[in-house]
């Protein structure tokens, strides 16, 4: 399901028997911004100009259940047209427009009252919006720009959209838990009522049978040949692994597929503690560069069923297009970086290279052996996220910005770099831990603190830049 987004206009009914023809001119205004919106699924409750349009216009969005509101402010509107449209709303965040049309006001044609008001360059009413909402304790935020080449105003509306689009699959989709967290991770362990309340998420029970039934009895050939293909793309398969270890990854690929869309899983948290045999084996077997196919296709497959980070993987990718499994490995002091990394699946997007894929006849702390995955981040920005718990159970993100940067990683089958953060690594290392993350976190490509923030908004959670 694409995330809902709510937008409508406000302006002030008593200006329309005053000044002929200053609606029109500001619902064009509005129809011009509405095209900003091209490829969203927008719920548009037109101009709210009264009590009663905005109780309609309140309605209207409970009723398309939206994710986020956008309210454009064409000219002075009183709160009115605002708080009664997201009263009945409770936790949908609303980001106040402060879009005027131009980049400045035409003042050579600016004669009248009627033309200022008309001209959708007025910002009067701007500071009562935000003033209200603090007095309704309601969760929003503000945007300011103009309508015509403003690049700024674009980004900012599509990853407030991307933020909805999160949202929306947490709320929307399932997180599946394939066998039982790893015993004794106590950072790690989650209340299902808590994630429900705060994020939306059914956390669905899962059982690593259920993929090795369907192995067995055969997955679709077209799933499989799929799987087969999509391995190719993404690893760099070397002499030793055949097509017969090929269709051993594409049968477990089918069958995962089949379990992730019957269950509609945004996540497939995964551990095993028992020692695999028959199709169980293959299964385990195959999880590395099967679960790395899985979180290509957006579904998140941390190891050690984290479920938590399961949910920071699925925000990180969602505002910034890449977002794997990490913790902090080892400092050098030498080059002031932290090789970051893990084992595991890892996300095909958060390099520009093929990855490793190898046999391995042990998985460390886990039983079973079989492939292992090393995927290669690309130097560049790059964030760290990570999901935690206050000691009352709130959730709160913490981020922080750096560099991947070029320089020898660890081969060791698991996914590491060399992250540079912009505190340098002793004021990271002692911030990040003082704010009481899980030891998993994930990395993604670029610079997303800013976009993460909103998440903080979407889901009402602090979010903390270190």
């Amino acid at each position: 399901m694409p995330a809902k987004i709510g937008v409508f206009a406000v302006g002030l009914e008593a200006y329309w028997s005053q000044f002929a023809g200053v609606k029109d001119g500001l619902l064009g205004h509005h129809k011009r911004l509405r095209e900003k919106f091209a490829g969203w699924d927008v719920v548009d409750a037109g101009m709210v100009d009264n009590v009663n349009r905005a109780r309609e216009a309140g309605l209207k969005f409970k009723a398309a259940d939206v994710d986020i509101i956008f309210c454009h402010l064409t000219t002075y509107s009183s709160s009115d047209t605002l708080l009664p449209v997201i009263r009945p709303l409770r936790d949908v965040p609303v980001v106040i427009l402060n879009v005027q049309v131009d980049r400045a006001m035409d003042l050579d044609k600016t004669k009248e009252i009627g033309d200022w008001l008309g001209t959708g360059c007025t910002c009067a009413g701007f500071p009562e919006m935000p003033a209200a909402l603090r007095r309704f304790e309601y969760p929003f935020s503000v945007l300011t720009g103009h309508l015509v080449g403003d690049g700024v105003l674009d980004a900012e509306i599509r990853q407030w959209c991307l933020a909805a689009e999160a949202k929306n699959r947490l709320r929307c989709g399932e997180i599946g838990i394939l066998g039982r967290p790893y015993q004794g991770m106590m950072d790690l362990n989650v209340d299902e009522t808590n994630i429900f309340r705060r994020f939306g998420s059914y956390v669905r029970h899962l059982n690593w049978e259920d993929l090795a039934a369907i192995v067995e009895v055969g997955a679709p050939a077209a799933l499989v040949e799929e799987g087969k293909m999509a391995a190719r793309e993404v690893f760099d398969v070397p002499a030793d692994i055949d097509d017969k270890h090929l269709a051993s990854i594409g049968e477990v690929y089918a069958a995962t597929v089949e379990i992730a869309g019957k269950y509609n899983l945004v996540a497939m948290c995964n551990h095993c503690e028992v020692v695999p045999s028959g199709a169980f084996a293959k299964v385990i077997a195959a999880s590395n560069p099967v679960f790395s196919l899985m979180a290509r296709r957006g579904v998140a497959c941390p190891v050690e069923c984290d479920v938590k980070v399961a949910i920071a993987i699925t925000l990180l990718r969602t505002v910034g297009g890449s977002a794997t499994l990490a913790e902090l490995y080892s400092m050098d002091f030498e080059h002031d970086v932290c090789i970051v990394g893990h084992s595991g699946a890892g996300d095909p997007a958060i390099g520009d290279g093929k990855a490793s894929l190898k046999m391995s006849e042990v998985f460390h702390g886990k039983p079973g052996s079989g492939f292992l995955t090393q995927f290669f981040p690309a130097p560049g920005p790059a964030t760290l996220v990570g999901l935690t718990q206050d000691p009352g159970g709130d959730y709160r993100l913490i981020v922080a910005e750096g560099e991947i940067v070029p320089g020898k990683a660890m081969q060791l089958g698991d996914t590491n770099s060399r992250f540079r953060f912009r505190r340098g690594l002793r004021d990271f290392a002692d911030g990040w831990a003082m704010r009481g993350p899980t030891h998993h976190s994930t990395l993604g490509r670029g610079h997303h603190a800013a976009n993460l923030v909103k998440m903080g908004l979407m889901f009402g959670m602090p979010v903390d830049v270190i």
